[in-house]
C-alpha cells in the first residue's frame, strides 16, 4: 500500500488541501464541529436555535422541536474539492422529548476523520427544555483505522420567556479525554450562553458569548427575516476569528434546503448546503 507521503508525490495537487489540514492540525485532532447550515448563516449562533442540527450544536432544543427529521449536510471548507465535510442526522420525537443522532466526516484519501453525536433533549416545563449529549470521534490514517480517537460531552439549556425572548446556554467538553497527551485549545471546556429575540412578527436576532477559560471568548450575532411564508433570509458576524456569513433557508411541505456561506479572515469563503425531510 502506498504510503501517503508517496501518495501525495504522485498528486502534486493533493498537498494544497493537505497544507490547510496541517494549519489546523489541532483542531483537527480535537474534532472542531462545523456549524450547522442555518447557525453557519446566522455568524455561528446556535445556542437558542431548535432544528435539525440541535444533536451537535445546543442538544437543548431537541426538546422543543414538533416533528421528526432527516437531514443531510455538505461543507467545503476553502473551496477545495478534494476537501469536504459531510453529516446525516435524526432527531425523532420521543416522549416530551427527542432522540438526536449526527455522523460528520471530513478528509481526503489517506486521512479522514469521522465524529458520532448522541444526544437526547427532555422539555421540563412547556417553557423550559434540557438537553445531554455525548461526542465520539476517530482519525483514521493509511494503515491505521484508528488514530487519535476521543470523547465528551456536553449540557444545554433553553428557556423561553414571554412571546419574544429566548434564553440559551451550553456547557460544552465539561469532561474530555483525548488518546493526544497535549489537548488543543478547540478541546477545551466551552462555556456558551445568549439569547433570541423576535420583533414585527417577521424578524429575530441572535447574540451568544462562547468562552474558554483561560483561553479566549468569541461573540456571534445573527438576524433572520421571513419572507412571506416559505423563505427566510439570514445573515451574521462572529468576532474570532472574524467571520461575515449570510444565507438563504427555502421551506415547503416536508422539506427544507438551506444554503449559506462563511467568509472567514483567515480560511476565505466555505459555502455549506443542507437538505431535511420533516414528518
Amino acid at each position: 500500500m502506498i504510503s501517503p507521503p508517496g501518495w501525495m508525490l504522485k498528486r502534486p495537487g493533493i498537498l494544497i488541501p493537505v497544507f490547510f489540514l496541517s494549519l489546523a492540525h489541532g483542531p483537527v485532532l480535537s474534532q472542531v464541529q462545523w456549524p450547522g447550515t442555518a447557525s453557519a448563516a446566522l455568524g455561528g449562533s446556535y445556542v437558542c436555535m431548535q432544528g435539525y442540527m440541535c444533536t451537535i450544536q445546543n442538544q437543548a432544543g431537541l426538546g422543543f422541536i414538533e416533528q421528526s427529521s432527516i437531514s443531510i449536510q455538505h461543507g467545503r471548507p476553502y473551496l477545495l474539492k478534494e476537501l469536504g465535510i459531510s453529516s446525516i442526522s435524526g432527531q425523532f420525537i420521543s416522549g416530551k422529548g427527542a432522540l438526536g443522532l449526527a455522523l460528520s466526516t471530513m478528509g481526503l484519501r489517506g486521512f479522514r476523520q469521522s465524529s458520532l453525536w448522541l444526544a437526547y433533549g427532555l422539555r421540563l416545563h412547556p417553557d423550559i427544555s434540557a438537553g445531554v449529549g455525548i461526542h465520539f470521534w476517530n482519525s483514521t490514517i493509511t494503515e491505521q483505522l484508528i488514530y487519535a480517537p476521543g470523547i465528551s460531552f456536553a449540557l444545554g439549556l433553553q428557556v423561553r420567556i414571554q412571546e419574544h425572548w429566548q434564553l440559551g446556554a451550553r456547557l460544552f467538553h465539561p469532561a474530555t479525554w483525548s488518546s493526544q497527551s497535549d489537548l488543543s485549545q478547540e478541546n477545551l471546556m466551552s462555556i456558551e450562553a445568549g439569547f433570541s429575540y423576535s420583533f414585527f412578527k417577521v424578524a429575530r436576532i441572535y447574540s451568544e458569548l462562547h468562552i474558554k477559560p483561560g483561553a479566549y471568548f468569541t461573540l456571534c450575532s445573527g438576524i433572520e427575516w421571513s419572507l412571506k411564508q416559505h423563505a427566510r433570509l439570514r445573515t451574521g458576524i462572529c468576532s474570532q476569528p472574524f467571520t461575515f456569513s449570510g444565507g438563504i433557508s427555502l421551506n415547503f411541505t416536508k422539506w427544507i434546503a438551506d444554503f449559506s456561506f462563511q467568509y472567514r479572515a483567515d480560511t476565505g469563503i466555505s459555502p455549506l448546503t443542507s437538505l431535511t425531510h420533516a414528518w
